[in-house]
């Protein structure tokens, strides 16, 4: 019989390795992902939370509400305090400077003003931005100048509920959210979630931060491709416009002797007034001022075919100045804008 030797070697080699258990190596791969995604997330977090002024223009605008409203409350109580509140057409349209000066000439009387105007915004936003910063006492201020065009004071749920909930609302939920902007679940869930993430509230800026350096002119496609379809929505829309939001927003403002003006801004294309809109100027101390056709501004002077330039500026901040001047004054008398809810003055 011959017996066959082996090296401890070959023992080595034919010994079977010790396995893992099933599944390890995919789960800490996994864990490792999610890490990874976590860790970038709070990155984006501490960014926007900390430096959110500098990534965007906008974002700087958004937290400067408050300061804004304190530095319009700060000073003598005889200025008259005058803030416009709008979007970017008021920020390129109006020039408060000229616009103080003008009216302090007229009327005698030391004036200030502030501009609450954030990008892509309208009455769906503007009125939790004046319910959350300067509906409150000290903070009220004597006349209140809207600017708008088209259907930006009907009513329609805020195209922002993200930026409500974060920058607007500050953690509150008015009543009125579930009127006008909330209908669903997921909606209240998603404002919720909003109002506590900074990044997340901004995800839609870094979504366009990424497809601007993918995509070749991709914020300007978009911009225009936006505004031709809220043009057809407006169009195909059959019932008639309401104007619930704006009756509320008079009677919070005439509840602080607050007047309101609704200063109709030039646009490009020509737009009429709905009947609806008028109703409410007809049964409120608030006061429409037609400036859609100023003397001097012509089609040129839109420099991106919506926003005026600095001479069309000057020259519809002089035409609102004349046209305003007579209600530049604290509401002294309150008329009743009534809506549900609201507690009207005697």
């Amino acid at each position: 019989m011959t017996a066959v030797l082996t090296s401890p070697e070959s023992e080595l080699q034919e010994s079977p390795a010790p396995t893992m258990p099933k599944g390890s190596r995919p789960l800490r791969t996994e864990w490792r992902v999610l890490g990874v995604v976590v860790l970038c997330f709070l990155m984006l977090e501490l960014g926007f939370r900390l430096r959110g002024d500098v990534l965007s223009k906008d974002i700087s605008h958004l937290r400067s509400f408050d300061r804004i409203a304190g530095e319009l409350a700060a000073g003598p109580e005889d200025d008259l305090r005058i803030l416009f509140l709008g979007n970017s057409l008021s920020r390129y349209g109006v020039n408060q400077d000229l616009f103080v000066e003008l009216v302090g000439q007229d009327t005698g009387q030391p004036l200030r003003a502030a501009k609450v105007n954030p990008d892509n915004t309208a009455l769906a936003d503007w009125y939790y931005a004046y319910q959350s910063y300067f509906d409150k006492p000290g903070r009220v201020p004597d006349v209140v100048v809207i600017g708008f065009e088209g259907g930006h004071l009907r009513d329609a749920p805020s195209h922002h509920p993200d930026r409500l909930a974060y920058y607007y609302c500050r953690g509150r939920q008015p009543a009125e959210l579930g009127q006008f902007d909330l209908k669903t679940f997921e909606e209240r869930a998603y404002f919720t979630l909003c109002g506590l993430s900074a990044a997340f509230a901004n995800r839609d800026r870094i979504q366009r931060r990424v497809l601007d350096m993918v995509i070749p002119s991709y914020r300007s496609g978009m911009d225009e491709l936006n505004l031709r379809m809220a043009a057809d929505a407006e169009q195909n829309v059959e019932r008639e416009p309401s104007y619930e939001r704006l009756l509320k927003f008079v009677a919070m403002a005439e509840q602080d002797r607050v007047q309101i003006i609704l200063a109709a801004m030039p646009v490009p294309e020509h737009y009429e007034f709905d009947q609806a809109l008028l109703d409410v100027v007809h049964s409120t101390s608030a006061e429409l001022i037609d400036c859609r056709e100023v003397p001097g501004i012509e089609m040129g002077m839109f420099f991106d075919g919506l926003h005026m330039d600095e001479d069309a500026s000057r020259l519809y901040t002089a035409a609102l100045a004349g046209k305003s001047e007579p209600y530049m004054s604290r509401l002294e008398i309150q008329p009743g804008a009534k809506f549900p809810g609201i507690a009207t003055l005697p």
